[in-house]
């Protein structure tokens, strides 16, 4: 009995590990089944092209979920990147190599602006980046006038519509930022301290980790991935669209959750939050596919993030009774 109670609870703990896995594989399924295109070798690579710039935004975003913090303005201000390096490739003689450059510095600027503010006047990290998120939106109009900016140079088009080989070069970028992530979370010290202030800022802060320090770093982290986001957008549209990036932060949210990395912190799944983006964009992709109406695709999306709250919030009730009867024991 002992022992079909442990393989019980080992199965649970497992599903709920690796829930965004098992539900991709689920969805990657039904896909199959519903449509004949969804597993031509041309679908797939779209997909993942498709994918690559919610990925990106997410492995950030999986730095900030991992240290217990909380950034709602990344949508906003990966549309000001976009105009902002848009205008500067169409109206000035820079390298586009430095333009590439400028913009991750602002996107750096910009993410740690959000920290510093939360640190300094010491107010919680949804309210700070929620007002952030509206001064970003409007910079972003002033500065394009309220207009898209077009025209920008083939090094531009290239970041989001190349390729190398037959491999969508945003599919590469969102691989090797991937990588980056998962080594800085899994493999370095300031993973560990970013994941130890997340799961308890007291216990970390009583180790000797400099939580400030900390979470002006994983915000670092972010505001760099929202640059590569904003130029592969940019790059892909052919055109930076001031409402490029509002409403990215919800599927990042949900991306991440699913994933399995929690809310409040303690944990970081980069691998999981891969295959949460997958499992949203295959959602997108098979209702594509079948000609259904686009805006389904809000009320499904609403649904999954709902979902991958209460997923969340299971792994966590489930994993306090394990930890706590442990403890009796």
């Amino acid at each position: 009995m002992s022992n079909e109670k442990r393989s019980k609870d080992g199965l649970i703990t497992f599903v709920l590990n690796n829930k965004a896995l098992l539900l991709m594989l689920i969805m990657f399924l039904v896909c199959s089944m519903i449509s004949p295109y969804f597993m031509t070798f041309s679908n797939i690579r779209n997909v993942l092209r498709q994918i690559s710039t919610s990925c990106v935004l997410a492995f950030g975003y999986t730095c900030i979920f991992s240290s217990a913090n909380i950034d709602l303005s990344v949508g906003y201000y990966v549309g000001l990147l976009g105009v902002l390096s848009a205008l500067l490739d169409t109206r000035t003689s820079l390298p586009f190599a430095l333009i590439v450059v400028i913009t991750v510095v602002v996107g750096i600027f910009c993410g740690m602006l959000n920290a510093a503010i939360g640190l300094v006047i010491k107010l919680p990290m949804f309210i700070v980046t929620l007002s952030m998120g509206q001064i970003y939106k409007g910079v972003c109009y002033v500065i394009s006038n309220n207009s898209p900016v077009s025209g920008i140079s083939e090094s531009f088009k290239f970041l989001g519509q190349g390729y190398i080989g037959f491999i969508p070069f945003p599919v590469l970028v969102m691989a090797v930022f991937g990588l980056i992530v998962y080594i800085l979370l899994n493999k370095t010290i300031f993973g560990r301290q970013a994941i130890a202030s997340g799961g308890n800022k007291v216990t970390a802060r009583l180790a000797g980790i400099n939580i400030n320090k900390t979470t002006l770093l994983v915000y670092l982290i972010s505001g760099i991935g929202c640059a590569v986001t904003a130029l592969m957008l940019t790059g892909r549209a052919a055109s930076a669209q001031v409402t490029a990036g509002q409403g990215m932060e919800m599927d990042a949210i949900a991306a991440v959750v699913i994933g399995g990395t929690p809310m409040k912190g303690g944990k970081a799944k980069v691998v999981g939050t891969f295959f949460g983006v997958l499992l949203i964009g295959l959602l997108s992709n098979v209702l594509n596919l079948l000609g259904i109406d686009s805006n389904y695709q809000y009320i499904l999306k609403g649904v999954m993030i709902l979902i991958a709250m209460t997923l969340d919030k299971v792994s966590e009730t489930y994993f306090n009774n394990q930890l706590k009867k442990a403890v009796e024991k």
